[in-house]
């Protein structure tokens, strides 16, 4: 180890090490599980000296490897392979908004949510909504051997990331951009923070398919302005069940809480492989949503959303410019328009030429039925009501949404050391750099308590 100003740093020595993937993808799943805690307190970072726990990191930050990252990402977000869509073709398969397989469940296969991450390089986006496998390519990686896994991961990691800009992401650093119990370790140097947004939009449209079909023919209704929402002519006519009404609030509360799980799903994925990569971090939510993804530029840049102004309220995230934006005004003049596009991008995810995970496809794609030319016109009448009325779709919620956020960091074990018992952390945290960093000097002076499977 090398002493720069009385603290460590990563000096890179000559060395011919490989980095150890095995202890990464061999790492038991339930050690993972019962392994997982939040640890916060990364190297170079520093809690006050009046704190009971205070503490002075005394080795430089090292930033993960593009490796760790990468594994983060996939386990978080990736493509995996194609969806089974192991549903009857005759009822429900239709709500399928696409074929594609990630590491998380989706409602109607939507994933509608992205991830963005910062480091000390620059701000990312990973689009991975437009990547596509083979087609009848259920998993990705299953048959690979070790070496054409990662080579695998890699391709696709680098291939769905997009540079937002250089340098670490002006995200908020004080109130009222960030809680005061998170602003000494929140995006600092070294650390990668991973934000997800979720489109409230997309599925929100897709959903009104099924509740304006003439199989359940909802009446929604405002109840804040005591009304249907746009569906009056159909009530007339008995083809929306006058009856039977949906309240816009509890709907819209119904589709952001089964969207907002998917945030949920991805920064799990993402706590359990910190395990296997060695390193520590959390999930939290610290980081206030709109000055986080940039409604107040003058304080904090974040990252770079744009927001609409509805009737009444504060601004709202409709999406960020060219790179992930809802379907809704202003990137549509009407939402009539705006569901237009999402059909069309639905349906061209059923066209023949694009994989399926079926055998014969055909068979069974022929049997799924389509909503109707009727049901297409009630739900953009629902939508431009909605618009219209609240200055926003949707009336409620944020069309992005967002509200978790993930950070992960090389731990300083001597702060563990200090003030816990054994067991803070494990020997995956201890041989780290021995597995991911060969080609850096190992910082840490502890020793590992045995020999794992995957040690060479």
């Amino acid at each position: 180890m090398t002493k720069k100003n009385g603290k460590t740093t990563g000096k890179v020595k000559k060395t011919n090490g490989k980095v150890n993937y095995e202890a990464a993808l061999k790492y038991p799943l339930f050690e993972a599980i019962f392994n997982r805690r939040s640890r916060r307190f990364g190297l170079g970072m520093e809690l006050p000296s009046d704190s009971t726990l205070g503490f002075k990191s005394q080795i430089d930050p090292v930033p993960l490897t593009e490796f760790q990252e990468a594994m983060l990402v996939w386990a978080g977000t990736g493509l995996t392979g194609l969806c089974l869509a192991d549903l009857p073709p005759e009822n429900g398969i239709d709500l399928l908004c696409q074929w594609t397989g990630r590491t998380w469940p989706s409602a109607c296969n939507n994933h509608g949510t992205e991830l963005f991450f910062t480091n000390d390089s620059g701000l990312y986006y990973v689009d991975v909504k437009h990547m596509l496998p083979k087609d009848k390519e259920l998993d990705v990686f299953f048959r690979l051997n070790v070496n054409d896994k990662i080579d695998r991961l890699l391709e696709l990691y680098r291939e769905g990331l997009v540079k937002l800009e250089d340098g670490r992401a002006n995200l908020p650093d004080k109130m009222p951009g960030l809680f005061d119990f998170n602003q000494w370790n929140t995006n600092k140097p070294g650390t990668t923070t991973f934000i997800p947004v979720t489109d409230i939009t997309e599925e929100y449209l897709n959903l009104l398919t099924l509740y304006c079909s003439s199989t359940y023919a909802f009446n929604i209704w405002d109840e804040k302005n005591n009304r249907s929402c746009g569906q009056d002519k159909w009530i007339s006519e008995g083809r929306i069940k006058e009856d039977v009404k949906m309240s816009l609030y509890d709907l819209e509360v119904r589709i952001l809480t089964g969207l907002n799980v998917e945030q949920a799903f991805i920064c799990q994925n993402m706590s359990l492989a910190l395990q296997a990569l060695g390193l520590g971090g959390w999930t939290f939510t610290g980081l206030i949503p709109r000055f986080t993804l940039g409604s107040n530029p003058e304080l904090f840049k974040g990252l770079g959303f744009r927001f609409e102004q509805p009737k009444s309220g504060p601004t709202r995230p409709v999406g960020k410019d060219g790179i992930f934006e809802g379907y809704c005004p202003p990137y549509y003049k009407t939402m009539s328009d705006a569901f237009d596009k999402m059909d069309e991008h639905k349906w061209a995810a059923w066209d023949s030429k694009k994989p399926f995970p079926y055998e014969e496809p055909d068979k069974h794609l022929v049997k799924a039925p389509r909503p109707t030319d009727t049901t297409n016109e009630i739900v953009k009448s629902v939508a431009d009501y909605i618009y219209n009325t609240y200055g926003s779709f949707p009336a409620y919620v944020d069309p992005m949404y967002m509200r978790l956020v993930f950070q992960a960091q090389n731990l300083d074990l001597d702060f563990y050391d200090k003030y816990y018992p054994p067991g803070s952390y494990t020997d995956q945290h201890v041989n780290t750099f021995k597995y991911f960093h060969p080609d850096k000097e190992n910082p840490y002076k502890q020793k590992p308590e045995k020999k794992q499977p995957w040690d060479k």
